[in-house]
């Protein structure tokens, strides 16, 4: 269970530093997962939901500068799925969580939209994809893991803003969204 609570009204890395800080936290360890699924195609026919390491042996990447350097050689030779879902990665860092015997972990999502909604999805129902994603989200919450949603396009965001603040059967508020095209274009929508 989260002893503390961190509000998510922050405008600056400073100001959230000083927050983790003051709740107690002093180390985290950080998950990333990096959307490779066709993101932009609504077709919702294939059924890919693999998470792989950047490494054979499953080691882990120390710092962002090996992350990136991993990420360049290996996306060439990448082909892209989906749907989009966001539960497999979240499933995979609940597991990585209990592993390290409970120690809370930041699991960063990188992704070019949001969580796939087929046209056949009725209005204000939940895709298959969206309601697995929920249900990793609620199920994430009982561990100490929190995740941060990085939209790294133009989306649409709206489906992962709900996502954000409007999930009440969690233990603590553990999924935020930032989207760069945000904070750059100076639209805070």
């Amino acid at each position: 269970m989260v002893a503390h609570t961190i509000p998510d009204n922050y405008s600056s890395l400073e100001e959230v530093t000083e927050a983790l800080a003051r709740a107690g936290l002093e180390y985290s360890n950080l998950i990333i997962g990096i959307d490779f699924t066709k993101s932009n195609e609504w077709t919702a026919l294939t059924q890919d939901q693999g998470i792989f390491s950047f490494y054979p042996d499953e080691r882990s990447c120390v710092g962002f500068e090996e992350v990136l350097v991993r990420y360049r050689q290996l996306v060439p030779h990448l082909q892209l799925a989906g749907p989009t879902s966001f539960a497999p990665i979240i499933e995979m860092a609940m597991t990585i969580v209990e592993q390290s015997g409970g120690q809370h972990h930041a699991l960063l999502i990188i992704a070019d939209g949001q969580v796939t909604r087929s046209v056949e999805t009725e209005h204000g129902q939940l895709s298959p994809q969206e309601q697995k994603t929920v249900d990793a989200i609620v199920e994430a919450s009982k561990f100490p893991l929190s995740i941060i949603l990085v939209g790294v396009g133009d989306g649409p965001w709206d489906m992962m803003r709900e996502f954000d603040d409007n999930i009440p059967a969690r233990a603590f508020d553990n999924f935020q969204i930032l989207c760069f095209i945000w904070y750059f274009s100076f639209c805070y929508l």
